[in-house]
């Protein structure tokens, strides 16, 4: 059954790994050198956008485990950013879990051990975690709804990535995006799961009619409509000087690919792409919230650059803090409020 993702009107930030803001807020970048052969710089930002009230978006930064996603909930009133929170809280649960990983693997050698056909996307006990991971989290999602009138029909799209030895292994579920940036070549690794895709694979509809489709929002699969649901699972090999971006809709819908792959290539750091994509997508509209996670690879011994610190103005000794500009107002700072402190 189509779904329309719907305007929310609530104002609590979208939840994420470093917590999210309705502005965009760029997490600090940071690198974590994968087994052998890479390292990685990662950055994700979230925006609000232009029309919304509320963050409906969420995303997942975990170094430790290598995994990064990006959730874009819907339904009414909250219930669109309590699906995408949900959906993050419970990846990273299941990613925590030791006792979950071991069980994964056992029945992974045990597949194998029987001669049962694997799909080409999941033929690494990787994959089959991050498959059982998203399953896990549409379990929550749709029993939470069950559990709550308000939260009826709640839903989230999810795509993730987890980096592990040479290999990438994505999961996508709905029509959030990710796309690889190889030797100036932007690829779209996921397919949406929206009712404009299935119209287009079915040549009902024409690439130069796409712009004027009014049904582009409406998506037909998604994290917590059923108690199952078909997670598409792919594989790919990591080489450095990859650029992996994963986004919501508010990005695709306003950005074309081939902007995003200028700027991909021209950005020096994984968080200058997420501030000029962001940028982009608000000045000309915003209409949507804009969830950005870039991931660039590098060499293993890749380390960000340090910040450069200006030198001291003429006689100014180190340390010291320069006297305000002749003319400028003192500032002042207020006295705090009357009454006894607040107690958290």
């Amino acid at each position: 059954m189509a779904t329309r993702k719907a305007t929310s009107k609530a104002t609590t930030p979208a939840a994420s790994a470093d917590g999210a803001s309705t502005g965009a807020e760029p997490a600090a970048p940071t690198k974590r050198a994968a087994p052998r052969s890479y390292a990685l710089e990662t950055c994700a930002t979230t925006d609000v956008g232009l029309v919304r009230e509320g963050n409906e978006d969420a995303f997942l930064v975990s170094e430790e485990e290598q995994l990064y996603v990006v959730a874009d909930g819907m339904g009414g009133h909250s219930a669109g950013e309590v699906a995408s929170a949900f959906t993050i809280e419970a990846l990273r649960a299941f990613y925590g879990n030791d006792d979950l990983t071991k069980r994964v693997q056992a029945a992974y050698r045990r597949m194998r051990r029987a001669g049962h056909p694997i799909p080409e996307g999941e033929a690494s006990h990787h994959a089959l975690r991050l498959r059982k991971a998203v399953e896990s989290a549409n379990i929550t999602v749709f029993r939470l709804a069950q559990q709550h009138e308000q939260l009826r029909d709640m839903g989230t799209t999810v795509v993730a990535a987890v980096f592990a030895g040479r290999n990438v292994h994505i999961a996508n579920v709905g029509d959030s995006r990710l796309y690889r940036l190889r030797k100036h070549k932007l690829t779209q690794l996921t397919e949406d799961h929206s009712l404009l895709n299935e119209y287009l694979r079915m040549n009902l509809l024409q690439p130069d009619e796409v712009e004027a489709f009014p049904y582009k929002n409406v998506i037909v699969r998604a994290l917590g409509l059923q108690e199952a649901v078909a997670v598409d699972i792919f594989g790919f090999t990591v080489r450095r000087g990859d650029t992996y971006v994963l986004c919501s809709d508010g990005l695709t819908d306003l950005v074309r690919d081939a902007e995003i792959g200028a700027v991909l290539g021209q950005a020096p750091t994984a968080r200058a792409a997420c501030v000029r994509l962001t940028d982009m997508a608000k000045a000309r509209g915003g209409h949507d919230n804009i969830t950005v996670l870039v991931i660039k690879v590098h060499a293993p011994g890749w380390q960000p650059a340090a910040p450069t610190i200006p030198p001291p103005p003429p006689g100014l000794a180190p340390g010291a803090i320069p006297p305000p500009p002749q003319g400028a107002a003192p500032v002042h700072i207020p006295p705090p409020p009357s009454g006894p402190a607040p107690v958290d």
